[in-house]
């Protein structure tokens, strides 16, 4: 079954309920997948295929602040390298208010994904005991959902810390308003859940199945998780076992270019096929608008809303071949050959057709008068040339979004190896990042204070920094280190969103709030 293909099967709302969300029904159901009763979508092995399909949707659709605001927001302004020239300024202060939509946008979402997960494993299970399905197909699909959820609870405890654990499905659940889980617990049952899978998934499908959870992806997260609970022995062999299945691109370039999308470094990627791009506001099928809202201002008559700093564009090291495929400044051309600025209608209309980011005596600041701007701009986001941004007519666009690549891995495995005491083998890791940017001297210094400006380098403008450094518990020192900033106590974790709270008075807010 193809995975751009998530319209085939229509499921009901007892298929998406999930009664944790604490949202109306209207919040929970994806509007494609109603009208049919659960029975006959449970009843051959297409429509479970389309059931375990629809998981990936959780992703790939839901509301349009999901994938911009509620994931890369805090993982990139939390991290301080990266400004919100918009109204989300709180990033900066780490003052993040209850109310903040985005993040009841990644908690209801992140629920409905896990509520059509449990329902896919009750009954994908019931088919194989019934004859229905043949039973090596039924555990793959069985272990795709398993693993998604530990992908979609490794997302919520990463951002809120302990959540409720919700593993039955909708008819099963004894208790709608169940009270947090801890940290600890969560990522339990994700080790759990991917320890599970691993065995029934495999380390890649053919072409049409591209994008599917893999085994290698499970090892990954398995990985993620044990570092979480401080296992980095565990962590080490599950990082391990992706060794000669992944490797680094060459050129850093081209890990996020819109031709290379599914890559050899890329372990987990949303999909996102939907290449037709318009001006039609509210789309939630299988598009993002990230790259219009990263993009120039001066381009697209909008965006430049999320912007890195001139503090990253000057952190680098010479020859780092990473900096211009992160941030470019005033005077700058794009990396990517695909990306020509001149091509831009605004670009010629408006700046004489030049081929930079501004120039550096007239710096690219917005035309919209908004403060802050620093005439810097990201690169991993903006790879899709097709997008031009709010002037049209495409805002949306199908660029795929990694959410783990074996760079990051690579550096994780540094950080175990070093908190085991062996900083000989944790700086072969970090060398072979290092290498591919084209820094071949070792760091000097402290070896953890050389894996956070190596996560910093590798990461930044990604969907996993801030996340990876409160993993690292060393958080707090490096952002009053590198930024001056005190992280105010328990401001490290986000809000429990007020909505939840006022449906389910058995979640606790999170200290500080």
């Amino acid at each position: 079954m193809k995975l751009q293909n998530l319209n085939i099967v229509k499921m009901t709302a007892a298929v998406m309920l999930f009664a944790l969300s604490g949202c109306s029904d209207d919040h929970l159901m994806d509007e494609r997948y109603d009208g049919i009763n659960s029975e006959i979508v449970f009843d051959d092995p297409e429509t479970a295929a389309a059931v375990v399909t629809s998981v990936y949707d959780t992703f790939q659709g839901g509301p349009v602040e999901y994938l911009t605001k509620a994931i890369f927001y805090p993982a990139n302004f939390l991290a301080q390298d990266f400004l919100n020239i918009g109204a989300d300024t709180f990033f900066q202060t780490f003052q993040i208010p209850v109310t903040f939509g985005a993040l009841n946008a990644m908690w209801t979402q992140n629920y409905k994904g896990i509520g059509r997960v449990n329902n896919a494993i009750y009954n994908i299970d019931l088919m194989i005991g019934d004859g229905k399905i043949e039973e090596a197909y039924g555990r793959r699909l069985i272990a795709e959902s398993t693993a998604l959820r530990g992908v979609l609870y490794t997302l919520l405890a990463s951002d809120f810390g302990g959540v409720p654990l919700v593993l039955k499905s909708a008819e099963q659940i004894e208790d709608p308003k169940a009270p947090r889980n801890t940290q600890e617990e969560v990522f339990r049952q994700i080790v759990a859940d991917m320890e599970s899978a691993i065995p029934d998934l495999p380390w890649e499908y053919a072409a049409e199945d591209t994008g599917r959870i893999t085994k290698g992806a499970a090892y990954a997260y398995l990985g993620n998780a044990y570092m979480w609970l401080g296992e980095y022995e565990n962590a080490i062999t599950a990082y391990e076992a992706l060794e000669g299945h992944y490797t680094l691109e060459e050129d850093f370039l081209n890990v996020h270019a819109h031709s290379n999308q599914n890559g050899k470094e890329s372990i987990f990627e949303v999909q996102l096929y939907d290449e037709s791009g318009d001006l039609g506001w509210g789309r939630n099928d299988n598009v993002t608008f990230i790259q219009s809202f990263t993009m120039p201002n001066e381009i697209g008559n909008g965006g430049g809303y999320a912007v890195p700093t001139e503090a990253l564009y000057n952190s680098f090291e010479a020859g780092d071949e990473r900096k211009y495929a992160t941030v470019i400044g005033p005077g700058d051309e794009h990396p990517d050959p695909e990306i020509n600025i001149s091509d831009y209608p605004n670009v010629q209309e408006n700046f004489g057709g030049i081929n930079t980011l501004g120039t550096e005596e007239e710096p690219w600041l917005g035309t919209d008068g908004a403060p802050n701007r620093e005439g810097y701009y990201g690169v991993k986001l903006w790879r899709n040339p097709k997008v031009d941004g709010w002037s049209g007519p495409n805002i949306f666009g199908g660029q795929n979004l990694i959410f783990l690549r074996y760079g990051q891995v690579l550096l994780s495995l540094a950080e175990c190896y070093h908190r085991t005491g062996n900083d000989a083998r944790a700086m072969e890791y970090l060398m072979q990042v290092r290498n591919r940017a084209n820094l071949t001297s070792e760091p000097a210094g402290a070896m953890m204070d050389n894996i956070l400006n190596e996560y910093r380098h590798e990461l930044a403008g990604e969907f996993s920094l801030w996340f990876v450094l409160r993993r690292s518990g060393e958080h707090t020192g490096y952002i009053q280190d590198k930024f001056g900033i005190d992280i105010p106590e328990g401001k490290d974790l986000m809000p429990i969103p007020q909505e939840q709270i006022d449906v389910n008075p058995n979640l606790e807010q999170n200290p500080g709030y």
